[in-house]
């Protein structure tokens, strides 16, 4: 009776410790399916999210210009789309513009916001992107040929050759841009708000062309 009933218990106890074996992969397999098929879908959906500098091909005045006129510029860097495709430096970059005011009387400040939309590349291929403006800084060569007047070739450039001139300390140097850039630097009376609308207590916003900008793009 004893030996019937060890044996019935050992075999009851073999049958469930078969059944958790066979439901343990079981139960993994079913999260791990759940798993792919939830990267698979964000892959799918998701975006790619990056930043990369342009600069202003033409100035812009938010006294001159309305909401949907067009914006361009070019990137002052190449770089590489998500499917590999490397985009030179010197690709036009088009957007538009989303809001352009000029301060009233009795207004507080003047407006201009734009966003980019497309990357203009070789060929009329088109890479669409939603470009917002994260921050903004001078043309680093604003000062190139400013001095205005005709070249003189004759003994002025000898004469500068021979005595250099010290060079200009009082400045502070053009600040530059990168990734963990954001707001205006160097540009003075200028505002970035988060939404990439510039503001300024001026009777406009100016942006000279050159002006270099950081846009953070979702593609």
């Amino acid at each position: 009776m004893k030996r019937w009933l060890v044996c019935t218990l050992f075999a009851a106890l073999t049958v469930s410790l078969a059944a958790g074996i066979s439901l343990i992969p079981a139960a993994h397999a079913a999260q791990t399916a759940m798993q792919s098929s939830a990267g698979k879908s964000v892959a799918t959906a998701g975006k790619t999210h990056g930043t990369f500098t342009v600069e202003l091909t033409k100035a812009l005045d938010s006294k001159k210009l309305k909401e949907g006129d067009a914006v361009e510029a070019k990137l002052t860097g190449g770089i590489t789309l998500p499917n590999g495709t490397p985009v030179n430096r010197g690709t036009m970059v088009v957007g538009h513009v989303t809001a352009a005011t000029a301060r009233s009387k009795g207004g507080s400040d003047s407006t201009l916001g734009i966003v980019f939309d497309k990357i203009a590349r070789s060929g009329g291929e088109d890479t669409p992107i939603n470009g917002v403006v994260q921050a903004a800084a001078p043309n680093p060569n604003a000062d190139v040929g400013s001095a205005g007047g005709g070249v003189d070739y004759g003994n002025t450039l000898k004469a500068a050759g021979a005595n250099p001139p010290n060079p200009d300390t009082s400045r502070p140097p053009v600040k530059l841009l990168n990734d963990q850039s954001v707001g205006v630097l160097g540009i003075k009376n200028l505002q970035l708000g988060p939404d990439g609308v510039f503001t300024s207590s001026g009777k406009e916003v100016k942006l000279d062309s050159g002006t270099r900008i950081l846009l953070n793009v979702t593609m």
